[in-house]
Formats: structure tokens, C-alpha cells, sequence
């Protein structure tokens, strides 16, 4: 019977020789790597704490900024145009994450809702700015779900022209 005091070292001793021969299987395993293998290619989807364009937005960054003006522009229609500037710096940002990801799922998405909310500003800036969007979408994802429903879809379907009339309440 081994006492406790040589058993200790005997059974950390094993623990170090396991382990050793299991990184040393590992290492042998994986892959070698030398100067002239091609690049890795670009990771699919952006980490979401990952921040694009000129006001450094991630892409939840992004996303909410598409949300919060389309409900600014919803409940305040009259004033839809002055919510442009911030929907275009999240417009700059999809951009910028569209070169550096460009076959991240979540871009065909935002592209398509952004190019609503553009349109739903009724300004010849944001039509503009609806366009780079779909633009994006048409080139970059052609085939994706998102591109097809936008290839039936008009501004004046999407986006009609509403009267002041039509916006009065009800009596």
C-alpha cells in the first residue's frame, strides 16, 4: 500500500505526462501553416460588437436606428425629413459593414427595411438614399428572400403619399 505522501507526486506526475501527450496529439494534428498559405477568409457575420461607418455603430446599433426612425417617421409624418440625417449615418455604417462582411445575413435584412423608412420621408435625399440600399441588396444579395420581395415593390406601394386630410382625426 502506497502512502498518501508518495502517491501525490506519483498521480501529478501522470496528470503532467497525460496532458503532454495529449497537446502533442493535438499539435500534430491540426494543420501546418507556412508563409506563402492564402489568407483566411473573412469571417461570415460581424461580431455584434463590432462598430462601422463614420459614427461607429454596430450592426444592433444600426438596426435600432432603422426601428427608431421608422416609428419616428410613423407618428410624425409631417416632420418624417428630419430624421434623415441619423438614418443616413446608418445607412454609411451598413456600407462600411457590407466591405468588410460581404456575405453577412443580417446586411440583406437591414438593407430592405432601411430603404422603407427612406422612402417613407417622401424627400428626393431620402429616395435617393432608398435606392443605395436597394441597390446594395440587388447586387450583393440577389438571390436572398429579401431581394425578391423588393423586386415587386414600388415607392408609391411602400411608401404612399399621405394628404394632411387623410392624417386629421376623425370626428
Amino acid at each position: 500500500m502506497l502512502k498518501n505522501s508518495t502517491l501525490l507526486p506519483l498521480a501529478a506526475a501522470l496528470t503532467i505526462a497525460m496532458s503532454s501527450a495529449s497537446a502533442a496529439s493535438m499539435t500534430a494534428a491540426a494543420p501546418a501553416t507556412t508563409s506563402h498559405t492564402h489568407a483566411q477568409p473573412a469571417p461570415k457575420l460581424a461580431p455584434v460588437d463590432e462598430y462601422f461607418g463614420k459614427m461607429k455603430l454596430s450592426p444592433l446599433g444600426i438596426n435600432n436606428t432603422i426601428h427608431d426612425t421608422s416609428q419616428h417617421v410613423k407618428y410624425d409624418q409631417a416632420n418624417a425629413a428630419r430624421y434623415y440625417t441619423g438614418l443616413e449615418w446608418a445607412e454609411d455604417a451598413l456600407h462600411d459593414w457590407a466591405r468588410k462582411y460581404p456575405q453577412d445575413t443580417w446586411l440583406p435584412g437591414r438593407a430592405y427595411f432601411m430603404s422603407h423608412v427612406f422612402w417613407q420621408m417622401h424627400t428626393a435625399e431620402a429616395d435617393a438614399a432608398a435606392d443605395r440600399c436597394r441597390q446594395l441588396l440587388f447586387t450583393q444579395f440577389p438571390k436572398s428572400r429579401w431581394a425578391s420581395m423588393a423586386k415587386s415593390e414600388s415607392k408609391e406601394k411602400v411608401a404612399p403619399v399621405v394628404s394632411q386630410a387623410d392624417q386629421a382625426p376623425k370626428r
